[in-house]
């Protein structure tokens, strides 16, 4: 059997305009002045425990880091359902492959699971 190995984000899905929202949203809630989108996606594909200390004009301790990264989750989870989106064609072609037997796996750098129907 063949298996097919797909990243996530910005391969099946994109996902830019929901890591914007949830990051802005995450600063604003913690008290930190919010980094535009452009400032955001500039540092997309950087893990958001570097990228976060990089935008952010703020030190910060161990547990305060911890809950901005637990707000971003909170703030991803919540608009994730209006702000991610398949990119065209790729249900079809997860389809064609699953009809055809294929294996199907998918890798990200998130750190929670997530299930969406193809």
């Amino acid at each position: 059997m063949e298996n097919y190995i797909f990243d996530f984000d910005g391969t099946l899905a994109d996902s830019k305009l929901c890591s914007v929202i949830a990051t802005q949203e995450a600063f604003r809630e913690f008290g930190l002045s919010v980094p535009t989108s452009e400032q955001i996606e500039h540092f997309m594909g950087i893990p958001i425990e570097v990228s976060f200390k990089e935008m952010a004009d703020h030190e910060f301790t161990a547990s305060a880091f911890d809950t901005l990264l637990q707000l971003f989750r909170k703030c991803y989870k919540e608009n994730e359902s209006k702000s991610l989106a398949a990119f065209p064609k790729i249900p079809e072609v997860l389809e064609a492959l699953q009809s055809a037997n294929k294996q199907l796996f998918v890798v990200s750098r998130k750190n929670q699971m997530c299930y969406y129907e193809i």
